[in-house]
């Protein structure tokens, strides 16, 4: 049976008194607005139950991040950057409510109830949802900030990641190993980032006046493992390297050649985008271009500042540059 969290439990982690911690629960003046933030963000972490609306006298602002169910369920990386914001906000005494937005709430564009019935500081829009619920998002009229994703009818600040370079970078060190045959696998329009990716793929290959052969990319593909084993299976010949999109492509490509006898990487080599868990749980390790999460989050929350001390300055879109990491799935293809 799982052990119930108490007081004395956070009162430990923190070396603090009971009575402290009881005291800054209950918001009472005989200790410190920082004790208190320590003491309701160890509540948070520990799964304490405590009453919210206590907490939130304690918070100056109150801030929402939305994002699609499908993205909050990627722990190592959207996840990353929630928990990353909500440390950092919690340091500057304001609440991060998070909102999982469904399918069919996407589609029929219903907006959480606690979204639209509350004032808001600013709301952060997390990943891609479809272009008319974030519209409907940002029509709210609250500060809004876009992290990892952009459309052009959508008139927010955001923060990117520079997919097209870092694919071109991507692309570029799998021609240094000597690859001239580059595949390209992801769904190109599912978000604006894929489409960036692949304009970065071609763009590698152009510069360095490799043709491109539009029968190694699938540029339209569900990310799922029936659907990309049914495309593979119809190609009549594979390159020697392939770019995808996001490491779970990455991860059931290397199952699929590995499910046909091939090696990874003496017979093929994979490269991927974003440094999820599916780049270790692949036998090899994927090497992938990698965003810092913790960067994105910090200048995400940077950025909502600045908005709400500059109103009516101009929208401003941050990029961050990718790094590559070098694992084991790819290798110098034999001259």
């Amino acid at each position: 049976m799982k052990k119930k969290i108490t007081m004395q439990d956070i009162a430990d982690r923190l070396n603090l008194s009971k009575n402290s911690v009881s005291q800054a629960l209950g918001n009472k003046k005989g200790v410190s607005e920082k004790t208190k933030l320590a003491v309701f963000k160890m509540a948070d972490e520990l799964g304490y139950e405590y009453k919210k609306e206590i907490a939130r006298e304690v918070f100056k602002n109150r801030f929402a991040i939305i994002a699609s169910s499908f993205a909050l369920a990627q722990k190592s990386f959207f996840g990353e950057i929630v928990t990353h914001m909500k440390q950092q906000l919690f340091s500057q005494q304001a609440e991060l409510a998070i909102f999982a937005i469904g399918e069919d709430e996407a589609k029929k564009g219903v907006l959480p109830l606690g979204l639209e019935s509350k004032e808001w500081t600013g709301i952060f829009l997390l990943s891609h949802i479809n272009t008319a619920y974030s519209s409907k998002v940002i029509d709210l009229g609250f500060p809004t900030i876009l992290i990892d994703h952009h459309e052009p009818h959508l008139k927010a600040d955001a923060i990117l990641t520079q997919n097209k370079d870092g694919a071109f970078s991507a692309v570029e060190y799998l021609i240094n190993q000597n690859h001239r045959k580059i595949g390209f696998l992801g769904d190109i329009l599912f978000s604006p980032s894929y489409q960036e990716r692949y304009e970065g793929y071609k763009q590698a290959l152009s510069f360095y006046h490799i043709p491109i052969d539009e029968t190694f990319a699938i540029t339209r593909i569900k990310e799922e493992q029936t659907a990309l084993y049914q495309a593979l299976d119809k190609m009549s010949e594979f390159p020697s390297a392939w770019f995808c999109v996001n490491s779970g492509l990455g991860f059931i490509l290397n199952t699929y050649l590995q499910s046909k006898g091939y090696t990874i990487p003496q017979d093929f080599s994979i490269l991927c985008f974003d440094n999820t868990e599916f780049t270790m749980l692949s036998n090899p390790p994927l090497s992938t271009m990698c965003t810092d999460l913790h960067s994105m989050s910090q200048k995400a929350i940077e950025l909502m500042n600045w908005r709400l001390q500059n109103p009516d300055s101009e929208l401003i879109h941050i990029s961050l540059a990718p790094h590559l990491i070098e694992r084991e799935s790819v290798q110098i293809y034999p001259s």
